[in-house]
């Protein structure tokens, strides 16, 4: 047979080796922005793909039964998504090591819970991430606005698996060594922007930079002084396209979902022609340039969909920008100020200020470069600017390398996962 050790492999029932069980209603009461030891796990701690999401956490006060607690390695099932497309409706996500907090089992999560030895929990934790699952709960769904499974239809999934155990944890193990890969480069990149954003605030913030001898002049250190942003920079819009512009393959276009709050996302990318490329050539984005957007909530929603969004665009290559994102162009003898900028306008004060200076126009917030030129900042001296920018380099370097493996090991166990759970590819 084509398929290696496929004589080897059975056909199984989901219901045959898992029930799966469904969350608490933690009342709504309870619920809280404020961190607690009790974290309620939502749809929104699961990645697009599968996976654990360690962000976006709401918490809880109030009492639960205590089997509704969490443990290490428990796989839960996504049962609601909001998406159009379903992108997380019926992907599992594992829990992580923790320790000091508990996570609790929420309603419209399921929980896996084994009856049957044939399967290995790894395994199976990589079979609800395959495409041929998800596709099979998202075409049994209900609802159109907000897309609903259940136990019994998640359940009634088929699929082929090696009969030998430890070849199906062969196979797990190969897959999660490189999703373990890809978790601890996102925990780098998340610790150097920690970094970053202390060293900000104590040199920026607390005035305590190297060689400061603790004069002040006007409250601020000697040779510093407020600028507005139209001295330093320059706001360019980007380029109209049309909708019919967009195509699934060719030249990509930078968005405003692409930005979020001081990282640019290249995983849900839009595209056009070379033809149209070729027209909107005066609106590439050139490597480290500034990114805000033009566009989008008030205090309404998560903070990713927030106008006046701020981030550098680190990559090399060929990108257009799409309209309402725009670059805040530094002028060549401010250069240096890059990481400066980034930081201090992807910071809580100025994002504040874009929101409150926002108009409104059909539901949206809007800001104009008009509000961007007139914006004031604190220009450091020279000397201090340009020691924090080279002291910020090797985070953001550092950072963009991770950036690049967390790209290649994701290709990589995506193209890994089909040929592995499919037996198209022999575990050596």
């Amino acid at each position: 047979m084509n398929k290696a050790g496929m004589s080897e492999w059975k056909k199984y029932k989901l219901g045959n080796l898992i029930n799966v069980k469904h969350g608490f209603a933690f009342k709504g009461e309870f619920f809280s922005d404020q961190p607690t030891q009790d974290i309620l796990l939502t749809p929104g701690n699961f990645k697009i793909g599968g996976g654990f999401k360690a962000d976006k956490f709401k918490y809880y006060n109030g009492d639960y039964p205590a089997d509704y607690i969490l443990k290490e390695g428990d796989i839960l099932i996504t049962m609601t998504d909001l998406s159009k497309a379903g992108d997380t409706l019926g992907y599992s996500a594992k829990i992580p090591k923790h320790s000091g907090i508990k996570y609790l089992h929420n309603q419209r999560l399921g929980l896996v819970q084994f009856k049957s030895d044939e399967i290995d929990p790894d395994f199976l934790y990589w079979v609800l991430r395959t495409k041929p699952y998800q596709f099979y709960i998202v075409g049994s769904a209900t609802g159109s606005t907000v897309k609903h499974t259940s136990p019994t239809r998640i359940c009634s999934y088929e699929f082929q698996a090696p009969k030998d155990i430890e070849e199906q944890r062969q196979i797990a193990q190969i897959l999660s060594s490189l999703d373990d890969k890809i978790e601890l480069n996102l925990q780098m990149n998340q610790t150097l922007e920690a970094m970053a954003q202390a060293i900000f605030k104590e040199w920026f913030v607390n005035f305590n930079f190297p060689g400061f001898d603790g004069e002040l002049v006007d409250g601020l250190p000697k040779g510093w002084k407020k600028i507005t942003l139209d001295e330093i920079a320059k706001v360019k819009n980007g380029f109209a396209f049309k909708g019919t512009d967009f195509i699934n393959e060719g030249i990509p276009v930078i968005k405003i979902k692409n930005v979020k709050p001081n990282k640019i996302l290249l995983n849900d990318l839009s595209y056009v022609s070379r033809e149209v490329a070729d027209k909107a050539n005066k609106y590439l984005i050139n490597q480290d340039d500034i990114l805000i957007t033009m566009s989008g909530n008030r205090m309404n929603g998560t903070p990713d969909t927030w106008v006046g969004k701020v981030a550098l665009f680190q990559r090399n290559g060929e990108y257009l920008l799409n309209q309402r994102v725009s670059v805040i162009d530094l002028i060549p003898d401010y250069s240096h100020l890059k990481y400066y900028l980034t930081i201090l306008l992807s910071s809580i004060e100025f994002q504040n200020y874009f929101i409150s200076s926002a108009t409104s126009s059909g539901g949206q917030a809007n800001i104009s470069p008009a509000l961007i030129y007139c914006t004031e900042i604190i220009l450091p001296d020279l000397e201090t600017s340009k020691k924090f920018y080279l002291t910020m380099k090797s985070f953001y370097d550092k950072n963009l390398e991770n950036e690049l493996q967390i790209e290649s090991l994701t290709q990589t166990r995506d193209t890994l996962l089909p040929k592995l759970m499919s037996g198209q590819l022999e575990v050596v």
